[in-house]
């Protein structure tokens, strides 16, 4: 599958689940109002907090997904081979705490080992001023 189609689809499925979560959501202020004012059971409530619980998880999967497509895609078109592109991703997400932060600090990294490999230069020779 190609990249684009690939992220088309993950971003249509994020979207379904997102709905899905929003609606559970809606769905379940429904129930507990129903529960509290008129005796409804609780059993529907519950059924819709796992539900939006779930579709809130797989919408969240859905997005790193689409993220980690975006990134091996985008490195891929800059001359990476696609297992090193891969790797970058691995090493951006490994911390797990701030994605764009890591995302941002390894590609600065890799950009800076390319520059280096290709001009010869070591960067610490610069900044001896």
């Amino acid at each position: 599958m190609q990249a684009r189609t690939k992220l088309i689809t993950l971003k249509l499925l994020g979207g379904i689940f997102g709905c899905a979560w929003i609606a559970a959501f809606i769905a379940a202020v429904y129930f507990l109002y129903g529960a509290l004012a008129n005796g409804a059971s609780w059993g529907y409530l519950s059924w819709s907090i796992a539900a939006g619980v779930i579709a809130k998880q797989i919408a969240a999967a859905l997005r790193v997904n689409k993220q980690r497509v975006e990134y091996v895609g985008h490195l891929t078109e800059r001359g990476y081979e696609k297992a090193d592109a891969e790797a970058a991703w691995r090493t951006a997400t490994g911390g797990g705490r701030n994605l764009v932060r890591n995302l941002q600090l390894t590609e600065k990294g890799d950009e800076s080992a390319r520059l280096e490999s290709t001009t010869g230069t070591i960067s610490s020779e610069t900044s001896e001023d």
